[in-house]
Formats: structure tokens, C-alpha cells, sequence
């Protein structure tokens, strides 16, 4: 179910959303709530690339025996 917001806009921001809305025919809160999407998404890219990075900054630094990456079932079962 769908939550009420109330924001402000300055009327340059209002003028411009009325504008694009009627022309994409779209309402204004229309397209703020796809903004909000676009933006969360991007948040959520950003969250898995940085997460990636540490990963990545990881490899390497613990030791573990060469044929780990080949034999990882069996480490695995061996505790």
C-alpha cells in the first residue's frame, strides 16, 4: 500500500516537474516516485560496489593452501 509524503519544492522545481509531467503524461508525483526509485537503485549499485572493493582488497591477504580454489568440497567436509 502506497505512503503519503508531503514535500516542498521551490516553484522553479514545481514549474519545471508540472512541465515534463504533462508532457511525459505523467502526474508530478509520478515522476518523483520514479526519481526515488532511479536514486535507491543507484544507492543499492553503490552499497555492491563497495562491498566488491573490500571483498576484493581481502584476496590474498589470508593464507590458505594452494589447491584450496580446486579442492574446496573436500576442505569443506574436513572442517
Amino acid at each position: 500500500m502506497p505512503k503519503r509524503t508531503e514535500i516542498e519544492l521551490s516553484p522553479s522545481h514545481w514549474q519545471r516537474l508540472s512541465q515534463l509531467a504533462k508532457r511525459r503524461k505523467k502526474s508530478v508525483s509520478q515522476l518523483i516516485a520514479d526519481a526515488v526509485d532511479q536514486y535507491l537503485q543507484r544507492e543499492q549499485q553503490s552499497d555492491w560496489e563497495e562491498r566488491k572493493r573490500r571483498a576484493l582488497a581481502a584476496v590474498g591477504r589470508f593464507p590458505a593452501d594452494p589447491d584450496l580454489a580446486e579442492r574446496h568440497d573436500e576442505y569443506w567436509t574436513r572442517g
